[in-house]
């Protein structure tokens, strides 16, 4: 007996529905504004693109980072440079709106973020 099902198709190609590039301010939420901890209010750009999130402010310019949200939007990552610096940032999506909490040795932002563009 031979049986056929007939159903969905699931694709080889993990579905990016966060995918585009986000703009807005991140705010200094812990620490001094100083030369380690930038400018409170800073313009913030990040792109999402499949499992990476690249982020541009006034000191850093595409800056790339692994990025892998749950279902439901939220996102939670711990990116560790060669040189030993951490960055812990965790955070959701929902709708058009990514806000972020992201952490260094020294300081703390939030970002509130407005997708502009989609991919």
């Amino acid at each position: 007996m031979i049986f056929l099902v007939a159903g969905p198709i699931l694709s080889a190609e993990p579905e990016h529905k966060y995918d585009g590039v986000y703009t807005g301010k991140r705010s200094l939420t812990k620490g001094m504004a100083s030369a380690s901890c930038f400018a409170e209010n800073d313009d913030v750009s990040v792109t999402v693109t499949g499992e990476t999130l690249t982020f541009t402010n006034s000191a850093l310019k595409k800056y790339l980072m692994l990025f892998f949200p749950g279902p439901d939007g939220s996102f939670g990552q711990t990116h560790t440079e060669a040189g030993g610096d951490v960055v812990h940032y965790h955070g959701r999506i929902i709708g058009d709106v990514m806000d972020a909490d992201v952490e260094t040795f020294d300081c703390e932002y939030h970002w509130h973020l407005k997708r502009v563009q989609a991919k």
